[in-house]
């Protein structure tokens, strides 16, 4: 029985046909499969790590000892989403009190992350899920001066009609972060003063305040009013 075996030449053109036989149409076909597969995978969600900026809304009685920790979130949406984030980060905003101590641990959740208008992802975990601040022991802020001067009116006019205006009307005070939270204003010193029209060079009353004051006195002028 003879059996006929095909010659290698014969595969070997088969092969090479299968490669190179409409080309410009398999070539498509290729190109056409990377475009879907792209178009795909520019809509299927996933997940990707982003960067939370935290912005805390300090009370001018607070100063931070360091920079926040570095903040991150997992996040789920679309890529050309996700790639939004790199110009419109994240956001925590946390407003915080004078009275708070020195060192404040704050938890994180992902209800506490706003995200950008306009970006359309899902907030997964925050990392770390909390932070701690550190802040100064001491501050500095400007203050109020408020007037504690008794006028001794001229004849014909009464003392309510006396203004009295102060230069500087306020003034730098430096201590304790928590003392100097609670001050309102600075008074001047007690004292009684003719209406003239030269400035009167007038102490402020700092005693039992535990702050430095600068500077430590004001020029008060007086006049009547509407003049």
């Amino acid at each position: 029985m003879n059996v006929r075996l095909s010659h290698p030449v014969d595969w070997r053109r088969q092969a090479a046909a299968a490669f190179t036989e409409r080309t410009a149409l398999k070539v498509s076909a290729v190109l056409l499969a990377l475009v879907l597969w792209f178009i795909v995978g520019a809509r299927e969600p996933r997940e990707d790590v982003a960067t939370v900026r935290f912005a805390p809304q300090l009370d001018s009685a607070l100063a931070l000892r360091d920079p926040p920790p570095h903040i991150t979130a997992h996040v789920i949406g679309r890529p050309n989403e996700i790639l939004k984030l790199g110009t419109t980060p994240l956001m925590i905003r946390r407003p915080i009190a004078s009275d708070v101590p020195d060192t404040l641990v704050i938890p994180l959740r992902t209800s506490d992350v706003e995200v950008p208008q306009g970006v359309q992802v899902v907030v997964r975990e925050v990392h770390p899920n909390s932070l701690t601040l550190r802040f100064e022991p001491t501050t500095s802020r400007r203050i109020p001066v408020r007037s504690a001067i008794t006028v001794l009116a001229l004849a014909g006019a009464t003392a309510a009609s006396i203004v009295v205006r102060l230069e500087p009307d306020s003034v730098t005070v430096l201590g304790p972060r928590q003392t100097v939270a609670r001050l309102r204003y600075i008074a001047t010193a007690a004292d009684s003063l003719a209406v003239d029209t030269l400035p009167h060079l007038v102490d402020l009353d700092t005693a039992g305040l535990g702050v430095s004051v600068r500077p430590l006195q004001v020029k008060a002028f007086l006049r009547r009013a509407g003049r």
